[in-house]
């Protein structure tokens, strides 16, 4: 027997008896039970202890086997701890459970600013929308969110590696910029698969883009008057190209921090700047003053134009009327010389005596000056309407 003397006669349980076979004497049973199951058959007087300390005594019993009294070893025969027998229905409930857990794996829920890739054993199916979903379960079908609302920004030029540029007219500037982009919602899948990652692409490619830009435009351009042209070139540029990786990127615009030259010659830099301006200034005031002189000019030049005209035109039209005058004076002189002759002197005098002072010669009194009666004569008053 592979056990010890000590247990000569007792069962595998190591109960106490006195060898009389398995069942027969007191504690031949390994539940320690009266083989008979009482003095009385099954109303006797001893009561049978209840399951639990059945269970802790074999327990104990069998560590103290494992254990070894004497270095005793595990004996024939026995076998290890049982599972317990659930019945056909224990079985069923806990297959339900694992068949429920299991195609749980199966349900989506996508938030209004989401989208779920669903994958196929690694292959892209489909994409869901905001609301509940199903799908295969796993590990035949899986799925990722992705927040395809979000707006994430890259701020780039933190360092003078990425800040420093070189202009159209071999200058350098310093440009801080930062760029705003989200996850492309018509193929969101694109970000999963095709850009490992996808950050440090939008990084790299904006500030790629941008040193294209800034080399075909000078440096004054760029701090001052075409930094939103500038910008929105980049954005589109940087598009176009996460467009032929198939990033499943959108930019939603480049905005520019800082452009500055370098620290190193920012003062000489100010310097040339304001002098150009000053020197704007000054050109500005000379078109000014040009634009209010050269009006004048022209408009003086043209009305002196118009009034020779007007004098040219009034001598014109005085000498026809006068060559006029001197035809038909003329043709009445053909027909009566001497009536024409004496006409003509009257005519004369009359009007070089009407611009002068008339003197009267008298023997007696010496020169009067002539007086004209007409001169003498009150103006007739206009009667009123009322004195008739």
């Amino acid at each position: 027997m592979p056990w010890d003397d000590k247990t000569k006669g007792s069962g595998p349980w190591g109960g106490g008896g006195d060898g009389k076979g398995s069942g027969g004497g007191e504690g031949g049973s390994p539940w320690n039970r009266p083989s008979g199951g009482g003095d009385k058959g099954s109303g006797g007087n001893k009561e049978s202890p209840d399951l639990e300390e059945q269970m802790r005594r074999m327990q104990e019993r069998f560590r103290q086997r494992r254990g070894g009294n004497g270095g005793g070893g595990r004996r024939r025969g026995t076998g290890g701890a049982q599972l317990p027998n659930f019945g056909p229905l224990g079985f069923m409930v806990v297959g339900g459970v694992v068949l429920l857990s299991w195609l749980s794996t199966g349900i989506v829920i996508v938030d209004p600013t989401q989208q779920a890739a669903v994958f196929r054993f690694g292959k892209w199916q489909t994409n869901f929308g905001p609301g509940l979903h199903f799908h295969l379960p796993a590990p035949i079908e899986s799925h990722t969110l992705l927040n395809v609302e979000r707006r994430n920004e890259k701020r780039i030029g933190s360092s003078q590696e990425e800040s420093l540029m070189l202009t159209q007219d071999e200058n350098i500037v310093d440009i801080q910029f930062s760029v705003f982009w989200k996850i492309d919602t018509a193929n969101p899948e694109n970000f999963l698969l095709n850009v490992r990652e996808p950050e440090l692409t939008v990084e790299q490619v904006a500030e790629s883009v941008m040193r294209e830009v800034v080399g075909k435009t000078s440096l004054q351009n760029i701090i001052t008057t075409e930094r939103d042209t500038v910008q929105q070139a980049v954005a589109a540029q940087t598009q176009a190209l996460l467009n032929e990786y198939r990033a499943g990127v959108e930019i939603l615009s480049v905005q520019i921090d800082k452009s500055d030259p370098p620290q190193q010659v920012i003062e000489a830099f100010n310097d040339v700047n304001v002098a150009e301006q000053d020197a704007e200034t000054r050109t500005n005031q000379a078109t000014q003053f040009a634009n209010e002189i050269v009006p004048q000019a022209r408009g003086t030049a043209q009305r002196l134009l118009q009034e020779a005209e007007a004098y040219r035109d009034r001598v014109i039209a005085d000498a026809g009327g006068e060559a006029s005058r001197f035809d038909q004076i003329y043709e009445e002189y053909r027909k009566a010389p001497r009536v024409t002759r004496e006409r003509m002197y009257l005519e004369t005098m009359e009007r070089v005596l009407g611009r002068t002072d008339k003197m009267i010669l008298d023997q007696n009194s010496g020169a009067v000056p002539y007086l004209p009666l007409e001169r003498t004569r009150r103006p007739a008053t206009t009667p009123n309407n009322g004195d008739q």
